[in-house]
């Protein structure tokens, strides 16, 4: 990706169709790599939205969280966990599918994942290990490790 006009396709394809409507291309503040000239880094409203992976994703921040979370489409990328384990999946590096109260229909193998509490409280951005459907259908193991 080497224009900031190609951001709202990779968002699109990323978290489902109509999310880079939530965004205003306006506000998107780019940095650039000093090596390659591709972009590294992208600010919203001078807060760091997110960060290009070399496969062309963005990993994004909790930040990106709160203002892509008012998107009905964006939301299908969360798991909801149970309340009594919210502190400890803070302060783990794992949520089970024990500890999982709801989960949403976009989450693949390998997917970013927004984990938030009954309430709607962010808690964090995980990697899923296994895929909706399998969550749904196993009592126990590791369902999405915890980005760092």
């Amino acid at each position: 990706m080497r224009e900031i006009k190609d951001i709202p396709f990779v968002i699109d394809y990323i978290f489902g169709r109509g999310v880079h409507n939530t965004l205003l291309i306006d506000k998107f503040k780019p940095i650039f790599s000093k090596r390659t000239g591709k972009i590294k880094q992208l600010f919203y409203d001078n807060f760091l939205f997110g960060s290009l992976r070399p496969n062309g994703t963005i990993a994004l921040t909790s930040y990106a969280y709160s203002i892509l979370s008012k998107n009905k489409v964006f939301k299908k990328n969360t798991v909801i966990i149970k309340e009594d384990q919210i502190d400890l999946v803070k302060n783990s590096s794992s949520v089970f599918v024990k500890n999982v109260k709801k989960i949403e229909k976009n989450v693949f193998v390998g997917s970013d994942v927004f984990i938030v509490s009954p309430k709607g409280e962010f808690i964090g951005i995980g990697k899923a290990v296994i895929s909706y459907s399998q969550i749904k259908h196993f009592k126990s193991g590791l369902c999405i490790k915890i980005r760092g």
